[in-house]
């Protein structure tokens, strides 16, 4: 999993736009969420931010071969991996609590992939 952070924290609501390779579905095993926060945090981190964010931004998002082509489910993985208030035990969330993510623009881009 690879991830790229930007954060424009002049603008109001913040603005955080991530490009997430290889994203994680919801369903998969809770060590597979915590790691996907740890290398959101260290995006983040590299990106400028001062983790965890505890007033409202707005998210962009790009997910380039995901897990699952189910939008719904690779956001909720996101969505438990940047929410400080789960995965006790694996370090600050990217938010203080998910209701702060004000806007939510994603998409969704499956590139070289082999066809079947």
């Amino acid at each position: 999993m690879k991830i790229k952070a930007k954060f424009d924290h002049l603008s109001f609501p913040s603005k955080l736009n991530l490009v997430i390779f290889d994203a994680p579905h919801r369903r998969m095993h809770v060590r597979t969420i915590q790691q996907y926060r740890q290398a959101l945090q260290l995006a983040c981190r590299l990106a400028g931010m001062r983790i965890p964010v505890e007033e409202p931004i707005d998210l962009e998002v790009t997910f380039i071969n995901p897990s699952s082509p189910d939008l719904g489910n690779i956001y909720l993985a996101l969505e438990q991996a940047m929410d400080g208030t789960t995965l006790k035990g694996s370090g600050p969330g990217i938010v203080l609590d998910d209701g702060l993510i004000s806007k939510v623009t994603m998409m969704k881009l499956f590139i070289n992939q082999k066809k079947k």
